[in-house]
């Protein structure tokens, strides 16, 4: 206001792309900053998820539908017993799949209009009880399998460090028992 005063601004961030981030600090540096991976250390153990039932439900997007998985699972630290969802190496495609002892008991794969835009994917399990969630609609569903056994840790990976999850999170909740059809809507 008086010519010589001026304004001071601290912790000013501009966005290329359409929804916040976190702040990126760059100290000082004009050009070249990258956010660094976002990791979940202490996720859970053996004591956190149930072997019998439970609930693991993402709001999640890709970053791009280049035809790469992206995975989030829950497992023994190995693919024999896991629980994941996914985006599909298919263009536009949501996966999700459960392992017990190395034998696949439930996969099902449903088709998205854009893998870009957020979905909130539910998958339930239980003993002869299967079910995919998307957007509050059931989609899949199996009635026969056991469920893994061991499961201790959660990844934004396939359990093994590869098929890494490169993409937006808004939510991820897991619950150890499995929803009613009701609460799964409600999600």
């Amino acid at each position: 206001g008086d010519g010589t005063s001026g304004i001071y601004i601290w912790g000013a961030q501009l966005e290329v792309g359409s929804y916040p981030t976190s702040y990126i600090p760059t100290n000082g540096e004009a050009n070249g900053v990258t956010r660094q991976a976002e990791t979940a250390n202490g996720s859970g153990d053996a004591a956190t998820f149930n072997d019998s039932e439970g609930v693991l439900m993402a709001d999640i997007s890709a970053l791009a539908d280049d035809a790469t998985y992206r995975k989030i699972s829950i497992s023994d630290g190995t693919t024999s017993n896991l629980i994941y969802i996914s985006y599909k190496n298919y263009t536009n495609q949501i996966r999700v799949e459960i392992v017990s002892s190395s034998s696949s008991v439930f996969d099902a794969t449903y088709p998205t209009t854009d893998i870009t835009t957020f979905s909130k994917i539910a998958l339930k399990y239980k003993q002869n009880d299967f079910a995919l969630w998307v957007n509050g609609f059931e989609v899949g569903t199996d009635t026969s399998g056991n469920t893994p056994i061991g499961l201790s840790e959660l990844a934004f990976d396939n359990s093994t460090g590869s098929n890494d999850f490169y993409g937006n999170t808004k939510q991820l909740q897991y619950y150890n028992s499995a929803l009613t059809d009701s609460e799964l809507e409600q999600l």
